[in-house]
């Protein structure tokens, strides 16, 4: 019997990221998996009158995406809220204010994301009186690049009752001037949220960042507001050549629209959402996660690890590091976590067979969490638990063999390293000092020295486009004559992208390349980055891209 494909792909430079056959021309699909990949002839032999065909015209097919760390509710509501990633100076924050209000008439409470430390001056943190200069009238709420800190202004700290300050867990504070009054600077999540609890967005796209809660009182209409939220992010991804995300804050309120999505037929991408496990929690709560986990495990839904956090970064001083900051030589961070409660906690998500992953940024939180790792694999045995810690900026060579004995799973953020996309040097190094920068974002010597690495953007802390991070990280550069190369090759980072990204979540043998009998997860981009340089591959765009076999994003409705 003659198989006749539903799909084609034909003339493309096809990179399938399957050493035993590299490369390919052609591709075929039935139903929603890849039955042959070779040559347009080996292909052409499949095709019927009602097969569809994509001329890739010489453009870099590769397997889809793996997004392994964002934040997709933030991100969506990221994309109706005020960028201030370019803005220098009050003068300049106070016309892009203007701008976006004479854009949004009616508005009653202004939000700005994206923003470097040094947004208003590269000598000092901004304050509440530079947001009043900007903005007087209307309450104001701008955070961070990496959301680990905000600022508000004078309206914005009085309608949520903190002008005078607030008592917040450990590790987060609402920063006070010596006249008695908040300064604006609000760090962490639970200082935040009680300003951004009150914007437009009810900050219902941090719940899975404050707190584990399911609806929270949520009405209809802000529920509705949210789905039509994530259906923009989530097409967001698909245009960005994405297939799969792996989300980092996550609750049960998330993973019910979600699944309503699936249900209708209208999710672009495959989604994978963890359990927040968040510092004060009793570890028997980490037994939802594993309810979780069967409740959710669709080819598009799952939940089945639990994310944690054990500090927070280094701009802000909330990163615990083993010694103090070089500009606060007496600080060196608070840790979320206790080191009995981060044992208890992980040792009994181990114990439950869920896989683990930990934000840590400085080697102090690390070093924490390796240990953490360690004592789970001396109570419960040895296993395949593919554990992870996201972002690693800092690390100790004495903790560097760790990973590898220990097998645990590097997750790192291309765009992060100062000066490699979006972060300034000006606000990072400083704090770190020069000693310490040769253990900073060790990203080759992670590789080379067998750790499994997977690549992501954090978006919408840094920019969603897989192939502007994989432009960072093979063009990367020391921040001083005579330090350490942590570039990777192009093909290690499109691998980060794509295999690594599968197995990290346990389905390298569903996707990840493309190979017979895998899932139609495709990317087709309108270049061949074997013929561009890499400097350039942030201008390539994404042509088409395809979710188990249907067309999610196509440029200029081409297909």
């Amino acid at each position: 019997m003659t198989v006749i494909a539903d799909l084609i792909i034909r003339n493309g430079a096809i990179r399938t990221m399957n050493e035993a056959q590299p490369s390919a021309q052609s591709l075929a699909v039935l139903g929603n998996r890849i039955i042959r990949v070779g040559s347009d002839a080996d292909c052409r032999h499949l095709e019927g009158p009602e097969t569809k065909v994509i001329d890739a015209r010489g453009g870099t097919v590769l397997p889809g995406f793996n997004e392994a760390h964002l934040h997709i509710f933030g991100g969506s509501v990221s994309l109706q809220q005020l960028s201030i990633a370019t803005v220098k100076g009050v003068s300049d924050l106070a016309t892009r204010i203007a701008d976006w209000r004479a854009q949004n008439p009616g508005l009653g409470f202004i939000v700005g994301h994206s923003a470097p430390y040094n947004f208003i001056s590269d000598e000092r943190m901004p304050t509440r009186e530079d947001l009043d200069a900007a903005c007087p009238d209307l309450p104001v709420f701008i955070s961070s690049a990496d959301h680990h800190t905000a600022w508000a202004n004078t309206a914005a700290l009085r309608l949520a009752g903190i002008e005078h300050g607030a008592s917040v867990r450990s590790g987060s504070e609402v920063m006070m001037g010596a006249d008695g009054l908040a300064t604006g600077e609000l760090r962490e999540a639970p200082a935040m949220n009680l300003v951004y609890a009150l914007s437009p967005s009810g900050g219902r796209d941090m719940l899975g960042s404050v707190t584990s809660a399911e609806e929270c009182g949520i009405s209809a209409e802000e529920r509705a507001a949210d789905m039509a939220s994530l259906r923009k992010g989530l097409a967001f991804c698909a245009e960005n050549g994405i297939t799969s995300i792996q989300n980092m804050d996550g609750n049960y309120y998330q993973l019910d629209m979600l699944r309503e999505l699936e249900a209708n037929g209208e999710l672009p991408v495959r989604v994978r959402v963890p359990y927040l496990f968040k510092p004060g929690s009793a570890p028997e709560e980490l037994r939802s996660a594993a309810e979780w986990r069967e409740e959710f495990q669709s080819d598009f839904v799952t939940s089945d690890f639990v994310k944690l956090f054990a500090d927070g970064v280094v701009e802000s001083g909330t990163a615990v590091l083993v010694d103090g900051y070089t500009d606060a030589p007496t600080e060196n961070g608070t840790p979320l976590f206790s080191d009995n409660d981060l044992n208890d906690a992980i040792g009994l998500a181990d114990a439950l067979g869920l896989q683990v992953a930990v934000h840590a940024i400085g080697d102090g939180a690390v070093r924490q969490v390796l240990n953490a790792y360690e004592t789970a694999r001396k109570a419960n045995g040895k296993r395949d638990s593919r554990h992870r810690i996201e972002h690693i900026e800092l690390l100790q060579d004495s903790d560097f063999p760790r990973f590898a004995e220990l097998g645990v799973v590097a997750s790192m953020q291309p765009a992060h390293p100062p000066a490699a996309m979006d972060f300034p040097e000006e606000t990072y190094l400083p704090r770190i000092g020069k000693d310490r920068e040769d253990i900073a974002f060790r990203t080759r010597e992670l590789l080379e020295a067998g750790v499994p690495l997977v690549f992501s953007s954090d978006w919408p802390i840094a920019r969603l486009a897989p192939l502007a991070s994989v432009q960072a990280a093979v063009n990367r550069r020391p921040w001083r004559e005579g330090g350490k190369d942590q570039s990777v090759t192009v093909d290690q980072a499109l691998f980060a992208y794509t295999r690594a990204g599968a197995w990290v979540e346990f389905k390298e043998d569903q996707k990840g390349k493309l190979a017979p009998g895998y899932l139609a997860d495709i990317t087709i981009l309108d270049d061949d980055i074997s013929k561009r340089p890499v400097s350039e591959f942030s201008s390539v765009s994404v042509a088409v891209t395809i979710c188990n076999a249907r067309i999610t994003f196509s440029k200029n409705d081409a297909c």
